[in-house]
């Protein structure tokens, strides 16, 4: 069901049984410009080494391995998911936290540069935190997608004020008394609990130094609108509709277990699930006899035997079936099968749907999947873009010359070749999306230096000649350039 706010409190929900499972307080404006004006004036965690960052961040990776199956515990009482994702989400978060900081220790430090033939010059550049990061999550990954990004950005020197989504919170509550009973820096890890109008304090706030929100494009176009006017720096990471792209010499039963997982896992709610399968009209029908005949014996529910979990929302699930219910008198439409509960959905094809469809042009963000031909490769092209999502893509086929002149055509920030989501999982890669799937790249170099001040520094090594091109130079000097230009650049 997903929790609600109501008498200032956030009433947290089972998403199964619809049972309450506590109420955490709203914090007011007060309480949340107080939590960020103490993050601003905190200094003790950014005036650390950049080893010493690592080392703690190392620390909290393994007090966060100790409590694991307490993690797990509040993790499916939120959200209903499988006990399988729910391992492939801790594991995804210690593998990031774990390589990320290795990552840190490089992509950090002070970089030498080239001072070119100023040889009396020392360049070089400086990673330095910008202050306050106000990171905004979501509910689908409650455990991943907010600690992956507080990691980041504070081994870059930041502090962090997370607000976590008010329908899954208490897993980010409980990290947070990790890093306190383990980290001697608590003032430098900050939660605040409440709705949109908290996230809006936190991006609204002349002390937060950098937004890192993740959700729906809607949102995130309006926060880029107001961090635009103080031009404070942001990453949005937004919805996907994204596309898996299936070749006539494809190894179909790959791609068929791969559009099942991807499509299917942590029941469709994944912003890199795979929610449009576009396969070359010469193999459509075997590839959409084989993945029916696997649909149709898969289901959705709380039984162990059953691959698929509850949906997290109402919103959310409602919308999901409404995507379905368009297309059932127009186009064909497969389903698995559905245990006992109101927030399960079956898993689902949906096959050749009309093209001014619901579930063609928006995001489903749920069990299902639609499956169209092509003939040409522009014509599909075409419909990848059609909605202007570009999170991320697969493309599955064996002529790597035909699969990177399409690469070459996908404005996509992500793409996997015959695979899946691996991209995710591979810290040193940078995660982001084009066009209404977000801006700016959180994971690997580029996502730690997104929360620096990148700073250029030179250093004159000799003070004692004034520099050839001031005012006090010779018309020898001017002679001289004249020669070496043509010397050099010829």
């Amino acid at each position: 069901m997903g929790s609600i706010i109501k008498d200032n409190y956030v009433i947290v929900q089972n998403p199964i049984n619809h049972q309450e499972i506590t109420r955490l307080e709203v914090f007011n404006q007060i309480k949340v410009d107080n939590i960020i004006l103490e993050s601003k004036q905190y200094s003790d965690w950014a005036n650390l080494s950049l080893s010493k960052r690592c080392d703690y961040i190392d620390c909290f990776r393994r007090s966060i391995l100790r409590n694991k199956d307490e993690i797990c515990a509040i993790i499916k009482e939120e959200t209903g998911k499988k006990d399988f994702d729910i391992l492939v989400e801790l594991f995804g978060l210690l593998e990031h936290v774990k390589t990320i900081s290795k990552i840190a220790r490089n992509a950090l430090k002070k970089s030498t540069r080239s001072s070119g033939l100023m040889k009396n010059k020392k360049a070089y550049v400086l990673y330095e935190p910008l202050g306050v990061a106000g990171i905004i999550s979501p509910w689908n990954y409650p455990l991943t997608t907010p600690i992956t990004t507080s990691v980041e950005a504070l081994l870059s020197g930041n502090n962090v004020v997370l607000k976590p989504s008010e329908h899954t919170p208490l897993i980010a509550l409980y990290i947070k008394k990790i890093w306190d009973d383990n980290i001697n820096f608590k003032k430098a890890f900050n939660i605040v609990i409440g709705g949109g109008d908290v996230g809006q304090m936190i991006v609204d706030s002349n002390n937060i130094d950098v937004i890192c929100f993740t959700g729906s494009t809607k949102v995130g176009q309006k926060i880029a609108q107001i961090c635009a006017k103080t031009l404070k720096p942001f990453i949005l990471e937004l919805g996907g509709k994204d596309p898996m792209i299936i070749l006539k010499d494809a190894n179909l039963n790959r791609a068929v277990e791969s559009a099942l997982f991807a499509g299917f896992t942590n029941a469709g709610q994944t912003c890199i699930s795979v929610e449009e399968v576009f396969v070359e009209s010469n193999i459509f029908n075997q590839f959409v006899e084989l993945i029916s005949n696997r649909v149709k014996k898969m289901s959705s529910g709380k039984e162990d035997n059953m691959e698929i979990g509850s949906m997290i929302m109402d919103a959310n699930f409602n919308k999901v079936n409404e995507h379905i219910d368009k297309e059932n008198h127009k186009g064909k439409i497969i389903c698995g099968n559905k245990g006992i509960g109101d927030m399960y959905i079956a898993p689902t094809l949906v096959i050749n749907p009309s093209k001014d469809s619901r579930i063609v042009n928006e995001e489903t963000f749920g069990p299902v999947i639609s499956i169209r031909s092509f003939d040409l490769e522009e014509d599909m092209i075409k419909m990848v873009h059609q909605t202007g999502y570009g999170l991320s893509a697969s493309i599955f086929g064996r002529n790597k010359s035909r699969i990177n002149q399409i690469l070459k055509q996908l404005k996509i920030g992500n793409v996997s070749i015959n695979d899946v989501f691996t991209h995710y999982g591979i810290a040193s890669l940078p995660f982001g999306g084009e066009g209404l799937s977000g801006f700016g790249r959180s994971h690997g170099k580029e996502g730690l230096r997104s929360f620096c001040r990148i700073k250029s520094v030179v250093e004159n090594r000799f003070s004692f000649l004034n520099e050839p091109w001031w005012y006090s130079r010779s018309k020898f000097v001017d002679n001289f350039l004249k020669i070496i230009i043509n010397f050099l650049y010829k």
